[in-house]
């Protein structure tokens, strides 16, 4: 089983390298986003008894939000982003997919080229997201965080 922390340390890493390579850039956008593909699956097991993890990974955070903190989280565009870049790094060419697809917010967009910014920006979003769930869910915030950035 993945682990969130070590996935984390992972894409910190490759976010840093990627002013080396720009390979490294993608594989900073795959590794955070496998930061929170793990953690929902980690919670969803966690706190919903019918929890699929085969599901698609937004409507599992979409599920996991509603069901144990009432709410999306403020997060939710940048964790709809981070999904996107991860879409595209993956060769996805389809409409960005979102939280709720009832929303009148414009769809993610994602930049042509991935850049150091773009991996250190997508490091950072999937620490806001999994620093915010916590907070909101009155859990206590995990130690890993703490081990980058």
């Amino acid at each position: 089983m993945a682990d969130p922390g070590r996935l984390l340390r992972l894409a910190d890493d490759m976010a840093g390298r990627a002013a080396e390579d720009e390979g490294f850039a993608a594989l900073a956008v795959l590794a955070a986003h496998a930061v929170l593909e793990s953690l929902v699956n980690q919670l969803g097991r966690q706190e919903i008894q019918s929890f699929n993890e085969r599901a698609r990974f937004l409507p599992k955070w979409h599920d996991l939000c509603e069901r144990t903190i009432g709410r999306q989280l403020d997060a939710a565009p940048d964790l709809e982003r981070l999904h996107a870049l991860r879409d595209g790094v993956a060769g996805f060419s389809g409409p960005p997919e979102r939280l709720d697809r009832r929303s009148p917010t414009p769809p993610p967009e994602g930049p042509q080229m991935l850049s150091v910014e773009t991996a250190r920006w997508a490091v950072d979003a999937a620490r806001r997201v999994v620093e915010e769930f916590h907070q909101r869910a009155g859990r206590e915030r995990p130690d890993w965080l703490d081990w980058v950035a």
